[in-house]
């Protein structure tokens, strides 16, 4: 098969949607299919394109985000164009929309691009709040997570496939013994609300004020745009091996968002020994249960989160039940696995296209 996935832009810092499209990307190319991504350089047209090109690259600039591409994968061929449209797309039997943003330039392209396909990887109003409008393009849907499924059937519309999110073994994995581990916590920080870089900073000040050198670590794709306690470490796009030295040197990762498809930092975390402590959005109950091979406070209560992960630090044994049932959570899921769905539903579309 020939097969376009579609990006919403350039991507130049970790960004786990991404993550996953070129994770299957390489996976179909491994199994001889050709198989393009393109990213077009704005989604915006006219000058309010211009506008957010220059900002984004002003931004980028203050970050230290360089200009190569942050993904990449053996045999997939990366394109940068000026916009998702019929002159832009190569031919191809399937094109894969992977956000909102590409959902309705992919659903108006010509026949010739391929089949259109809608991966969604989450419930992005947050970001547009017509997005759930899209699931009703004319398009064949796949979810990341069944829990999106089932809301696209309940919106009145099928889903082809479920293709859960895995973690690679030879990428994050357990190095250092649970019962070795310093009381720690580790945390993702992202600045966009859906993400609760709000709900963190009231988590992580509660730490603060009940244990006050309680070592604490904050990785992030750009520099945190709150004050953060004093006395939090922050490493700002960790390279891969060194995010999983700092996953193996924790004892707790809070997961503070509000909303995700199937997050993958949980699953990273977990595979590396570390305990979750998570506001329990539908993404993160996908792969973990609350009580079980999860400490699961409610969405946006940031004091709960913190005195979640107090109250995991404090009982060694729940601690190391948690995080041995996460590893078993994580353990069951697999890329390959994923892949051979995706695999057998694009054949499907395009049998039936």
């Amino acid at each position: 098969m020939r097969i376009t996935f579609a990006l919403p832009a350039p991507i130049r810092i970790p960004m786990g949607g991404a993550a996953v499209v070129y994770r299957y990307a390489g996976m179909l190319a491994a199994r001889g299919h050709e198989v393009t991504v393109v990213s077009p350089r704005r989604i915006r047209p006219g000058l309010g394109g211009v506008a957010v090109d220059w900002a984004v690259q002003v931004r980028d600039r203050i970050h230290g985000v360089g200009t190569d591409a942050y993904y990449s994968a053996p045999g997939v061929r990366s394109v940068v164009v000026p916009r998702l449209g019929g002159t832009t797309v190569p031919p191809g039997d399937v094109v894969i929309a992977t956000g909102v943003q590409t959902a309705r330039p992919v659903a108006a392209l010509p026949p010739a691009a391929g089949a259109p396909v809608y991966f969604i990887q989450g419930d992005e109003t947050f970001a547009d709040p017509t997005a759930r409008e899209t699931w009703h393009l004319p398009m064949r849907r796949l979810t990341c997570a069944s829990w999106l499924a089932e809301a696209v059937h309940a919106a009145g519309e099928s889903v082809e496939a479920v293709l859960p999110n895995a973690i690679d073994p030879a990428d994050f994995a357990l190095d250092r013994p649970l019962g070795e581990r310093q009381s720690s916590v580790i945390a993702l920080y992202h600045r966009h609300l859906v993400k609760g870089p709000d709900v963190l900073l009231r988590a992580l000040e509660h730490i603060r004020s009940v244990r006050p050198d309680l070592p604490i670590r904050v990785f992030a794709a750009r520099p945190p745009s709150h004050r953060l306690p004093e006395r939090v470490e922050v490493h700002i796009r960790p390279a891969l091996a060194d995010l999983r030295d700092l996953y193996n040197d924790s004892a707790v990762l809070l997961h503070p968002s509000r909303s995700e498809g199937w997050p993958l930092v949980p699953m990273e975390a977990a595979a590396c020994g570390c305990a979750i402590v998570a506001c329990a959005n539908p993404g993160v109950s996908e792969c973990f249960t609350a009580g079980v091979s999860m400490q699961a406070v409610p969405v946006g209560d940031g004091e709960a989160l913190g005195q979640g992960a107090l109250d995991v630090l404090a009982d060694d044994a729940l601690r190391i039940r948690l995080a041995e049932a996460g590893r078993d959570a994580v353990d069951r899921t697999s890329w390959s696995a994923s892949a051979d769905v995706l695999e057998s539903a694009l054949l499907r579309i395009l049998e039936t296209s």
